[in-house]
């Protein structure tokens, strides 16, 4: 069985990987079954209803592998040495066609386990409420089944902070957003004015990256080098002394079946958007509740695992300038927690796992210029909400506190693409680099090379600290379809 873990050795997730993952995995894949898309771009609001608007009818993605060994002395740890890789995305839009999309991405690293992640499927239904086809009506609609992204925070999504949609999450370099499923629904004005709503009856939580939990032996282990599993053993009494897990596996029904409502509404115009949303949902991470008890012979500690199902409250807005290629933002995001558990200060001493939860709110900003030819762009985002690494040593880390972001893409022809992406958090020191450089070998076939570097503070007490030696040297190759 496995689990998966919020925010590294923060908390321990329940059993959403074997049995429990893959009966998620097929009652989301029934329940889409049938269905497309039509690209949904997070970083844009436009939706086009326009009856001449070209028909989109597109296949794409990539199979291949990648090793993260080219230098041998630079990041060698298990999990995250090589992999393959595969992608697959299919969409449709027609004027007078229901939309459709499918886009599934799947990974197996070197320690074979294998992650999967569906970033959206559903279908588009234009004109519920309105004629798609008529010139004259004053408004156009659209709505939405399936597993779809909702694009309300830009902040969320730019800064990997899985507060709003579920992330991918095969690696932290790039996590990646997937959407939420239920069912969505646009109302666009001609005047600019827009209302979107979301609602669902059926939760799917963030399937990655996952823990390996064996009941007969009664440990928490990690084949993947982003999942950081609890601590093994702790010290009793000056003696090494293994921690037996027990995981308190729930029922399937009591992890699927959670709602979410919520609301975004705004104003658009050539140049500029305006929006602000509200939305109750369960928290895209799954919660522990731990506690500790030491065995009577002292030859071990057991641990009681848990799951517990949260709610949260997010609400937020964001402003946008678009000028041609340049687009300047602000964006703010609060979490609002609709139960604090109390932190178990024992439980976390021998097991490393914290589950005290705190507020969050976050505000960022930035501006970016892209074309066919190049894109740059710098970002910010701060934590506005107070954290103290003493007072709450129970609560997780904040992925980032007070950080810059600055990122460059060039292309070379059709052939060449160098990129380079910096993020450093100025509070705590932590800094991720990632250099890219792409050939095209042929139409089909394209090469590609990097570097990816994960700086933590000397202390080593923040989010990034697990992943350290997570640096990479990489190279490979993919077959683009």
């Amino acid at each position: 069985m496995k689990v998966n873990p919020i925010l590294g050795k923060q908390k321990v997730y329940a059993s959403m990987a074997t049995l429990k993952k893959h009966q998620i995995l097929t009652i989301g894949l029934v329940m889409m079954t049938g269905t497309a898309i039509a690209y949904n771009d997070v970083m844009s609001t436009h939706l086009s209803f326009d009856p001449q608007a070209s028909k989109k009818d597109t296949l794409k993605g990539h199979i291949g592998g990648m090793s993260n060994q080219i230098n041998r002395d630079v990041g060698d740890v298990p999990g995250n040495r090589y992999n393959g890789d595969l992608r697959f995305s299919y969409s449709e839009n027609a004027p007078d066609e229901l939309e459709r999309k499918f886009d599934l991405s799947a990974m197996v690293n070197d320690q074979s386990l294998t992650m999967y992640s569906l970033q959206e499927a559903y279908v588009g239904i234009k004109g519920v409420l309105s004629d798609p086809l008529n010139e004259n009506s004053t408004f156009g609609d659209k709505l939405k089944i399936g597993r779809h992204v909702l694009p309300w925070s830009t902040v969320d999504a730019h800064w990997g902070l899985g507060k709003l949609n579920n992330r991918r999450n095969f690696d932290f370099f790039d996590p990646g957003q997937e959407g939420l499923m239920g069912i969505g629904h646009e109302i666009r004005m001609h005047k600019g004015f827009f209302v979107r709503s979301f609602l669902s009856g059926v939760y799917v939580p963030e399937m990655n990256p996952g823990l390996d939990i064996n009941k007969k032996d009664k440990t928490i282990t990690s084949r993947n080098a982003w999942a950081d599993a609890p601590a093994p053993t702790t010290n009793v009494e000056g003696n090494d002394t293994p921690i037996e897990y027990n995981v308190d596996y729930p029922e399937i029904s009591d992890v699927i079946y959670r709602y979410s409502a919520g609301v975004n509404l705004g104003w658009e115009n050539k140049n500029w958007v305006v929006d602000g949303y509200f939305i109750r949902k369960p928290e895209n991470q799954i919660t522990t509740n731990v506690e500790v008890a030491l065995a009577e012979s002292s030859e071990s500690v057991k641990a009681f695992i848990t799951p517990e199902f949260y709610y949260h409250d997010l609400y937020g807005g964001n402003l946008k300038y678009r000028n041609a290629d340049m687009e300047i933002y602000v964006s703010g995001i609060a979490v609002r927690p609709n139960t604090f558990p109390d932190g178990n200060r024992e439980a976390t001493l021998y097991t490393e796992i914290k589950t005290e939860k705190r507020r969050e709110d976050y505000v960022g900003g930035g501006i970016s210029r892209s074309n066919d030819k190049f894109a740059m762009g710098a970002n910010y985002v701060a934590r506005l909400s107070p954290f103290d690494r003493v007072r709450d040593s129970l609560a997780q880390d904040p992925r980032w506190n007070q950080a810059l972001n600055g990122f460059v893409m060039r292309n070379f022809g059709s052939s060449l693409r160098l990129s380079a992406d910096v993020k450093y958090d100025m509070l705590t020191t932590d800094r991720l680099v990632m250099l890219r450089a792409g050939y095209k070998v042929s139409k089909q076939l394209l090469m590609t090379f990097g570097v990816n570097m994960i700086g933590t503070p000397e202390s080593g007490k923040s989010y990034w600290s697990p992943y350290t030696n997570n640096d990479a040297v990489f190279g490979g190759m993919r077959y683009v379809f």
